[in-house]
């Protein structure tokens, strides 16, 4: 089973498997960044790493199922399996966000360059909304 029908599946019979793991990740060597993890048994957590930080600081939060159903279905709608942006050479100080869904035991992982991602209005709706999810539930 893909990735894209396993997604179907969870919106289809409103159940989040516990291996689902849906994570953002764009965390730069030099300039730091976010990486957010999700898991389909409720867990949450955010690293952030701050510029000249060596360790990142890490959140851990509790979600909900209907919160769960919720990213799926923006993940679904955005088609967020599919990779649409091409790939070139790097330009200094640029650097990729990737997702990457887990679940079913099949992996599906995506990008954008981080500065076209409010341009793209894809997957910094996906970002916006694991924020939300993780930041308010403690």
């Amino acid at each position: 089973m893909s990735v894209e029908s396993a997604l179907q599946r969870i919106l289809t019979s409103g159940q989040v498997p516990r291996d689902l793991v849906i994570t953002y990740d764009d965390i730069h060597g030099l300039w730091g960044g976010t990486t957010i993890i999700i898991h389909g048994d409720g867990r949450g957590e955010i690293r952030e790493r701050e510029r000249g930080d060596a360790k990142p600081e890490i959140f851990e939060s509790t979600i909900t199922q209907n919160q769960l159903l919720e990213l799926v279905k923006l993940v679904v709608s955005l088609v967020a399996w599919e990779q649409r942006t091409a790939d070139r050479q790097l330009v200094p100080d640029e650097s990729r966000a990737t997702l990457t869904i887990s679940v079913g035991g099949q992996t599906n992982n995506m990008w954008e360059w981080v500065n076209k991602m409010e341009q793209n209005k894809r997957l910094i709706q996906i970002k916006t909304k694991m924020i939300e999810m993780t930041r308010s539930h403690p």
